[in-house]
């Protein structure tokens, strides 16, 4: 049978099936042409007054359809009259759909370190802050859980001793005397030897083990976050400068000491200076070094931040985290009992007439104020944890491989980001008002006279 035959039965076996697909069509065409006809004769023999109610024809509604199913006969009618089109829709939204899901999975926040190739931990962070400090240990802690190595810088024989009481293999001390400087600030640090063997030279763990070289990935700058405060009558020139060495000059010095350690490899690595953000977003009056402190630091990042963007590399990102009320828990929290304001007792008569009941209210609408024991004010330790594992993440990557800027300000705690937002945009009368400050003394009526030279007004927040 030749192929002319074949493609003549074939054609007479479609012809049934043409003749009963075109036979159902003229017949469901007839239908509804009846059925037309036929309602339009009800509803006309039913609006007739002549006709006997006995026999006249009930008027039926017409159902009423949805317009959900409308919707969808009027899309589905479309698709229909509209494949080629459809078809290119639907292959560009799944397309943006798997570059979009695979982007995710390729660069979603891990929170956790690297590991080497032979299973080793390769990732290095820096904490320079004191081990005396509830949050550096908290920190500290939660890096090693995560896969990282912590170094944890020491002054003293106690900090050591602290350190090594944690009994983790991988939460070392780091003796870091500032006080020592090398010939020339592009030198390395003398203390800081050891972590260039380990950022430098192959490192293997076991002798049947590959060997592998960790990396420098964070340096962490964390100093007290506690200061004094008061009037700038009352604060001495000891607890300045000390706070000037402590909170602005040992962080600076601590930066210049680590950049050549930073810069030697082209890993990405990120600098995160972590402070207190309350009190210099509102500019609270009686908190006079928290706020110079803090503010000095934020803008040595900000320099710092435009300084590193002309290295050639790029890899070292600059991040502020600027902490709210957090509570580290019942491990970190401190159980003995602290009553605020007995500082006002050390102050001289003068001072406290003049100062005495301003500074006491600001104590009881501080939103820092010191919380007992049993009282949780701050948000759970997670959230600083998920804040700087997402500060020391490198810094994400688009669709086609570009590098993306990483957050240069990333919040941590209760009333961080809002405080923030309340000190930029709300008049500072506003501010005064929500703190319950007062103008003048206006606090008790057993205040000193004007007259006796003790009215003052608080500085504005």
């Amino acid at each position: 049978m030749t192929s002319d035959d074949q493609f003549f039965f074939d054609y007479l076996a479609s012809i049934p099936h043409d003749v009963r697909r075109y036979s159902l069509q003229v017949a469901d065409s007839i239908d509804r042409q009846v059925d037309h006809a036929a309602a339009a004769i009800r509803n006309t023999l039913s609006e007739q007054s002549w006709i006997p109610p006995s026999v006249r024809p009930s008027l039926r509604n017409a159902p009423v359809r949805s317009s959900t199913g409308a919707l969808t006969d009027r899309v589905q009618d479309w698709v229909n009259r509209n494949r080629a089109w459809t078809a290119a829709l639907l292959a560009f939204v799944g397309t943006g759909c798997v570059l979009l899901y695979g982007n995710n999975k390729l660069n979603g926040r891990r929170r956790k370190a690297r590991r080497a190739g032979n299973g080793a931990r390769k990732e290095i962070v820096v904490i320079a802050g004191s081990p005396h400090e509830p949050m550096t240990r908290a920190i500290a802690g939660d890096l090693e859980r995560r896969g990282y190595i912590v170094y944890v810088t020491v002054a003293s024989a106690e900090e050591e001793q602290i350190v090594q009481s944690e009994n983790r293999a991988d939460i070392k001390a780091l003796w870091l005397d500032l006080t020592t400087t090398s010939s020339t600030p592009s030198d390395l640090h003398p203390s800081l030897h050891e972590l260039r063997t380990l950022i430098t030279q192959p490192q293997s763990p076991h002798p049947r083990v590959p060997a592998h070289t960790c990396q420098l990935s964070g340096l962490i700058i964390l100093p007290s976050i506690h200061y004094a405060a008061g009037p700038l009558a009352t604060i001495p020139a000891s607890s300045w400068a000390d706070t000037v060495n402590t909170r602005l000059l040992s962080p600076i010095l601590t930066t210049q000491a680590f950049l050549p350690l930073l810069t030697l490899r082209s890993n990405p690595s990120t600098i995160v200076f972590a402070y207190p953000s309350i009190s210099s977003s509102l500019n609270a009056p009686f908190a006079g070094p928290e706020v110079a402190a803090t503010r000095a630091v934020s803008g040595f990042a900000t320099s710092l931040r435009q300084e590193l963007r002309f290295l050639k590399r790029d890899n070292i990102d600059v991040v502020e985290l600027r902490m709210g009320n957090i509570d580290l828990g019942s491990a970190y929290r401190n159980h003995q009992s602290q009553v605020t304001g007995t500082e006002v007792l050390a102050w001289s008569v003068q001072q406290r007439a003049l100062y005495g009941p301003q500074y006491l209210s600001s104590i009881e609408q501080r939103p820092v104020a010191s919380a007992g024991p049993k009282t949780v004010r701050g948000t759970s330790a997670r959230s600083l944890h998920y804040a700087v594992m997402d500060a020391l993440e490198p810094a994400p990557r688009g669709l086609f491989g570009q590098k993306k800027s990483k957050k240069h300000i990333m919040y941590a705690g209760r009333g961080a980001r809002s405080y923030s937002f309340i000190g930029v945009w709300f008049p500072s009368g506003l501010v005064g008002l929500m703190m319950g400050y007062n103008r003048g003394h206006g606090i008790g009526h057993d205040s000193p006279s004007p007259s006796s030279g003790s009215e003052t007004s608080w500085e504005r927040v």
